[in-house]
């Protein structure tokens, strides 16, 4: 024990004849030495008390100011940190027992004081008040520290079952302090079905074998649903390796859990439509194949119907027809324009697949001459350039977009589209004779389709540039890189090396 080597006493005693009694009984104490003060009321002991150090105080309870345990009670509460030795006489010794239970270190019987059980009852008081503060402010630093971590402690007596439940544990499963009770069976019923096992088994481990104790399972709030928890807990053994204590504490991990299986369908969602990706393109062929079959029969039967009409308003001598009729007949061949344009647009993978990037940019301005009467030459070299997949439908849409446009907005009757090869770059220059830009305004800068060429022409590292004049025509410029636009040299695999 760590005793004071000088121990300073205060005796709170109206009896002269008890207090004398004692003051000897201190003097023949030879394991400490020690000072004493002695006062005969409740109010001088505590104002002594309040203005010096005292190590014990020796109290009766049989005072002139105050009597019985509310002697003790109103010292404990004026003066909470003082280890306090209760006096009482041979009729009064239940109530010593009272005070014990209420704080009091020890109590004494005044008649029967020797020197050896006066020692023993005054150190070992100071070293319980010592070992009982010191317990106090370990558990107010253990609980700080668990309520700053939002934790729920428990603490289980494997031997007898008991078992302490802090409020916030009760907290976290919606209960109130006094709600759910201090049993193991209260912890037990509330697991889940399907997580018991695991979480005895987990249990039994660091019961019998000192494995470590931590598992996520669920747990049945007061609400009904279901929360998940994270709980740890360290046993201590007796001699015999036997558990007799196990402390730890519980977290709401439900947030947690919920965010790791949202993250988990996510991948997983991600994983199925990244595996898709491949054959939602051969559907969507199929589907514009099917697509561009209906409309055009609609269209062209529509067509025939109104066309059979429109003959049989017709005599041997040249007329013209009805005009309901007529006007029923351009509004039926300019849907079937516009559908032929928008399916056809979709389609154009699938003919670039078939034909490659030159014949199908061939087509494309055999059809732009006839069907908007704008003469488009072309001066297009097969053997020059070797398309990839992907830079031949990028530059047959870039071609595309650029005779729409002509045809849309220039006014132009001529038009050339040409693709050469200059290392190290792919160079496309499309032209018309229209009517230019007027000075001041910025080419493309509110169309959408050269904005998607320029988006292009970017994504193979590529550039376009714009020349106009008002009344001068356009001349679009557009420079790729080889390296970008040409197709890979294909390796002869018998040699390994690279075909020229």
């Amino acid at each position: 024990m760590s005793t004071p080597s000088v121990i300073h006493i205060l005796l709170v005693e109206d009896s002269p004849t008890d207090a004398l009694l004692l003051s000897e009984a201190l003097a023949d104490v030879s394991e400490f030495e020690h000072s004493l003060v002695c006062t005969d009321t409740l109010e001088q002991a505590i104002g002594h008390a309040q203005k010096r150090r005292f190590d014990v105080v020796l109290l009766d309870l049989g005072l002139p100011d105050a009597q019985g345990i509310d002697t003790f009670r109103t010292f404990r509460r004026r003066l909470p940190d003082l280890p306090v030795l209760v006096l009482t006489g041979l009729d009064d010794i239940s109530v010593g027992l009272v005070a014990i239970q209420e704080g009091a270190q020890d109590y004494l019987l005044k008649r029967d004081i020797h020197p050896w059980l006066l020692s023993r009852a005054t150190r070992y008081a100071i070293e319980r008040h010592r070992v009982a503060g010191a317990l106090a402010a370990s558990e107010e630093r253990f609980q700080l520290a668990v309520s700053g971590a939002t934790a729920g402690l428990w603490d289980w007596n494997p031997r007898t079952g008991r078992m302490y439940l802090s409020p916030h544990f009760k907290e976290i499963m919606g209960y109130h302090d006094a709600e759910l009770p201090n049993e193991e069976q209260a912890l037990q019923g509330v697991i889940h079905p399907d997580d018991f096992e695991r979480v005895a088994a987990r249990l039994n481990a660091h019961l019998e074998h000192k494995r470590p104790y931590d598992v996520e399972y669920r747990v049945r709030a007061k609400s009904g649903e279901f929360r998940w928890i994270q709980s740890r807990g360290q046993a201590q053994w007796d001699e015999a390796g036997i558990p007799y204590r196990m402390v730890g504490w519980i977290m709401d991990v439900t947030d947690r859990k919920r965010d790791e299986e949202a993250l988990r369908a996510s991948r997983e969602e991600l994983q199925r439509l990244s595996a898709n990706i491949q054959h939602i393109r051969e559907e969507e062929k199929i589907r514009i194949s099917r697509e561009l079959h209906d409309d055009l029969g609609q269209l062209l039967t529509a067509l025939k119907i109104e066309m059979g009409q429109f003959e049989d308003t017709l005599d041997g001598a040249p007329r013209h027809g009805d005009g309901t009729t007529l006007s029923r007949v351009y509004g039926l061949i300019d849907q079937l324009v516009a559908s032929v344009r928008r399916i056809a647009a979709d389609l154009r993978p699938v003919m670039l697949d078939d034909l490659g990037p030159i014949p199908a940019i061939d087509w494309l301005v055999q059809q732009f001459s006839t069907r908007h009467r704008v003469q488009v030459r072309a001066q297009l070299d097969i053997n020059e350039v070797d398309f990839n997949r992907d830079s031949g439908t990028e530059v047959f849409r870039m071609v595309q977009e650029a005779l729409t446009n002509i045809a849309r907005h220039s006014g132009a009757t001529e038009a050339s589209v040409e693709i050469r090869r200059s290392a190290p770059h792919c160079v496309i220059r499309i032209t018309d004779n229209g009517r230019g830009v007027p000075h001041g305004v910025r080419p493309g800068r509110n169309s959408f389709g050269l904005l998607g060429m320029r988006e292009r022409a970017a994504r193979l590292g590529g550039r376009i540039e714009v020349e106009t004049e008002p009344g001068q025509g356009f001349a679009l410029l557009i420079t790729l890189p080889l390296t970008r636009v040409e197709a890979p040299e294909a390796v002869d695999p018998g040699s390994g090396a690279t075909a020229s």
